[in-house]
């Protein structure tokens, strides 16, 4: 899946991308549900206008993509593999400096990291999952998605053993993506299309 940002509506394209991916900037995200594992809920509480941790334990929900409707998303889709967690920090820490909206369950933004468990190497999905865990209780007003089969993945037609940076608008319709490493222009890019995205009116 090659790098897209999203056009003017006059110009929206509507062949798929090359390979057959569900993927395509100005169209949904297909719907997924994740029931095996699911989003990890950590015990929380507001303080100084952000959720902070109350508490180490982390429990499992299922969880739909449709349930995040009416916020603008990245969907951060990665492979359980060593190392790769890496390949698109610098993006994450993007998102961060960017002092987005994300601090509060209801607020207008999110990060959505879904890992494919499914596509672990042998002997390392555990630690995998603890490392998800670590995340969570490190950013806990963020989302992430344990996706034990891989039916994220699935859905949207993605490589193996790769990332994915999604942006969703709030009604779920792609504005950027690329499968790999994002250049510094391209996370300047992404930032600025969820800014700009952030700033619209609510449809």
């Amino acid at each position: 899946m090659s790098k897209r940002a999203m056009p003017a509506a006059s110009s929206l394209s509507v062949a798929r991308i090359p390979g057959g991916s569900t993927v395509v900037v100005g169209r949904k995200l297909p719907e997924v549900g994740v029931t095996d594992k699911g989003v990890m809920v950590p015990s929380t509480r507001i303080e100084s206008r952000r959720m902070v941790l109350d508490g180490e334990d982390i429990t499992y929900r299922p969880w739909k993509l449709s349930a995040t409707n009416g916020r603008v998303r990245t969907i951060y889709h990665l492979a359980a593999r060593l190392g790769l967690e890496g390949v698109n920090k610098p993006y994450i820490d993007a998102l961060i400096a960017a002092k987005l909206p994300e601090l509060l369950p209801d607020a207008p933004y999110k990060t959505i990291t879904v890992v494919n468990l499914a596509d672990a190497l042998w002997g390392t999905r555990g630690l995998a999952l603890a490392r998800m865990e670590r995340n969570q209780h490190d950013f806990p007003y963020a989302l992430f998605v344990a996706d034990e089969k891989g039916l994220a993945r699935e859905a949207w037609d993605l490589k193996t053993g790769q990332t994915a940076v999604i942006i969703l608008n709030r009604n779920g319709t792609i504005l950027f993506s690329k499968e790999g490493r994002l250049s510094p222009a391209e996370i300047r890019q992404a930032v600025g299309i969820i800014q700009k995205e952030l700033e619209s009116p609510k449809g």
